[in-house]
């Protein structure tokens, strides 16, 4: 069984090398690794060049975490592996993850994602993310609780979104689907995937059994950083044209209006002012429907 494993790194060549050392300890199954490097500042290590079997490419310039991810799946089509694995380089897997996840694709032609459990790697007991269920009227992924029972290998739960930290396809439905969505730059466009997945008549599952740990928002500076909220704040928005009605939308755009007055409020009395232009111009940019990496966000950086 072949899987093809897309990485990208942006300043993080510790974590990532981490990251391929724990898919090398993988068991049971052909795992063909592609390393994108979008564009960082610091000069590529000899091991990425020296290790054996790793395809690498380093970009001209940040085309971000989808653009990154769909370059890097369409080097890896050679590899003619029957799916894909997008993980994120902060990430570290199990040795029967890759295996297992495999498997039940391979044994639930109905899945068209499936995902891990992940878990913080700062405290593995902690659960970071298990997918999630759509609540509209908030355009908001509420997390899946797995906590309360075992589940076996072969069970999965059935969701309407999985983290694009830890996920699993089938390598045709992603080329037809035509990959991620790379105005996103990154937020929000593992959520538009799945959404085109189950579109597509697939399901998209979460397999608790199977595990990740994740150095979380390590890429971003971490969730409170400015890049974070800015790109979370208007890839949400401009995602709810494609997901909600129009009276579903307007009831979200309330209830958001109302969350950023909360937040600004927050902002400026304990987390720090400097938050506030961030949140503002992502509402402001997601209502007008604009996209990309921005030159909005370059200034505010």
């Amino acid at each position: 069984m072949r899987v093809a494993v897309i990485l990208v790194n942006y300043g993080q060549w510790e974590l990532t090398e981490k990251c391929i050392d724990s898919l090398n300890r993988s068991s049971g199954v052909d795992i063909r690794i592609t390393l994108i490097d979008n564009c960082s500042s610091e000069p590529v290590p000899s091991w990425v060049t020296s290790r054996k079997g790793l395809r690498f490419k380093r970009m001209e310039e940040n085309i971000g975490f989808a653009g990154g991810n769909n370059v890097g799946f369409r080097m890896s089509r050679g590899d003619e592996a029957e799916y894909t694995l997008f993980l994120n380089n902060d990430a570290e897997v199990f040795p029967e993850t890759v295996r297992n996840l495999a498997g039940y694709l391979s044994e639930n032609s109905e899945t068209g994602i499936v995902a891990p459990a992940v878990y913080w790697k700062s405290d593995p007991k902690r659960l970071w993310s298990a997918g999630g269920k759509l609540v509209k009227w908030k355009m908001r992924f509420e997390q899946m609780d797995i906590a309360e029972k075992e589940y076996s290998p072969d069970e999965g739960v059935k969701v309407d979104f999985v983290s694009g930290c830890a996920m699993m396809i089938r390598t045709a439905l992603f080329s037809r689907i035509g990959g991620f969505r790379e105005d996103f730059f990154m937020y929000y466009e593992d959520a538009d995937l799945c959404r085109k997945v189950i579109e597509q008549g697939y399901s998209v599952e979460v397999l608790p059994s199977e595990t990740v740990l994740h150095s979380v928002a390590s890429g971003s500076g971490g969730e409170l950083s400015k890049i974070a909220i800015y790109f979370s704040e208007r890839n949400r928005i401009v995602l709810s044209r494609d997901m909600l009605s129009p009276l579903m939308r307007l009831l979200f755009m309330f209830y958001k209006t109302a969350v950023l007055l909360v937040l600004t409020m927050k902002f400026l009395l304990r987390e720090g002012p400097e938050l506030i232009p961030c949140i503002w111009r992502g509402y402001f940019d997601g209502l007008a429907g604009r996209t990309g990496y921005s030159d909005v966000i370059g200034k505010l950086l």
